[in-house]
């Protein structure tokens, strides 16, 4: 074959590829578009990692309702719990460089001494926050009124270590040994907790000499390319942010939709990243590659490892560190779907979902800054997405 003829059977492999391609992501636009519309979404920011390389992402709807102002590659979403596997990464970056140990007693890092007293004497590790086994509990009548969602929004004005040590501390004006603690040993008993990945956000304060924002950005955004996420609102220099919607008891009228205003809270090492499904991806790709940030090992394998190994399997049998294998909690899902690492969260008009495979480096992610408007459709609905996002990373890597 002569030389003219290898470029014109190059090029047209190239173009049945190409053609290929973009009929696949119309289809998968079609798809999800309709999904959203079904579901009574404001706005959808969606994403896929495809073998620990290539990323797509689309979006559909809009930053807020009854505008024209159309949700785009560059909108940042707030993803609630989805920021806890970030927050466990700072926590995994300076044990890999020697400042600490995940079975360090929390104490041996804190302005202030944490204990339950209900278990007194018996340690708290940093593992055990890391893993829903502490033994601390969400006091939510204390917690939700600190939202400034319903004060005219804005990152809250009550420090972090302000409030975890009013919380903590005995004599302090949010203390509570009923209900803060739970009356178990810490290790002994798995429960889902927002203040332990507060407390994991002051220990990284504490050990790094930042606050908790700056040593975020100077050591896990900017290192990862994760340019356009943030902690908080006051740090980012554009309006481009997809605001929250709500329905008010769960009313399934367009017209009933309460726009909120950007909000914040005390406890945000917990859940307050404002980014994008491309930042995001970021993120797992370098979970998925080993630790790597292209050729730069960013962390150590081990901590990589351990970043998905169930950690108390007596106790919590799917918990790994921040990740849970049950996330969806879904028998039937679980019959067609592998048991991934995965994350979700909600927040007042905020709803969000991570999953990906280690092995294969395929990962899905979803964003929406309205819930599903029917409650009991949400998780089937995040479910459904899922299994496409992942099916769609899985014949990306075999064009």
């Amino acid at each position: 074959m002569n030389t003219c003829n290898v470029k014109i059977s190059g090029l047209i492999l190239f173009l049945i590829v190409s053609f290929t391609l973009h009929a696949q992501q119309d289809k998968l636009n079609r798809y999800l578009s309709k999904k959203m519309e079904r579901a009574g979404l404001v706005g959808l920011q969606a994403a896929y990692l495809s073998a620990g390389d290539s990323i797509w992402q689309g979006n559909y709807g809009l930053k807020e309702w009854n505008t024209t102002d159309s949700v785009n590659a560059e909108t940042l979403f707030m993803i609630a719990s989805c920021s806890k596997p970030v927050t466990a990464l700072g926590i995994l970056k300076l044990a890999d460089q020697g400042l600490l140990s995940l079975d360090d007693p929390v104490n041996d890092h804190l302005p202030f001494a944490v204990e339950n007293p209900h278990s007194a004497g018996i340690p708290i590790t940093i593992r055990m926050l890391l893993t829903h086994v502490s033994s601390l509990k969400d006091n939510w009548p204390v917690m939700t009124p600190l939202y400034t969602v319903e004060n005219g929004g804005g990152d809250s004005p009550l420090p972090l270590q302000e409030f975890l040590e009013n919380y903590l501390v005995p004599g302090g004006r949010y203390y509570d040994q009923q209900e803060n603690f739970q009356a178990v040993a810490p290790a002994t008993n798995f429960r889902y907790c927002n203040i332990g990945y507060a407390l994991a956000g002051l220990i990284i304060e504490t050990v790094s000499g930042q606050s908790f924002p700056a040593f975020m950005r100077n050591e896990i955004f900017q290192p990862l390319g994760m340019l356009e996420s943030y902690w908080m609102l006051a740090d980012i220099p554009y309006e481009n942010i997809a605001r929250p919607h709500d329905i008010p008891n769960g009313q399934n009228d367009l017209d009933q939709i309460k726009i909120l205003p950007h909000y914040g809270y005390p406890d945000y090492p917990d859940g307050q990243i404002r980014t994008t499904t491309a930042d995001y991806a970021k993120f797992l790709r370098m979970i998925v590659n080993k630790g790597k940030v292209g050729q730069h090992q960013f962390i150590s394998p081990e901590f990589i490892e351990e970043f998905t190994t169930i950690q108390y399997p007596e106790v919590a049998r799917y918990q790994a560190i921040a990740w849970n294998y049950n996330e969806f909690d879904n028998f039937i899902y679980y019959l067609l779907m592998p048991r991934l690492p995965s994350h979700t969260g909600a927040d007042p008009g905020v709803a969000t979902v991570v999953s990906f495979n280690p092995e294969t480096g395929h990962a899905g992610i979803i964003f929406t800054n309205s819930p599903p408007q029917k409650f009991m459709e949400t998780k089937v609905f995040y479910q459904e997405i899922m299994k496409r996002l992942l099916k769609e990373a899985k014949k990306a890597a075999h064009r």
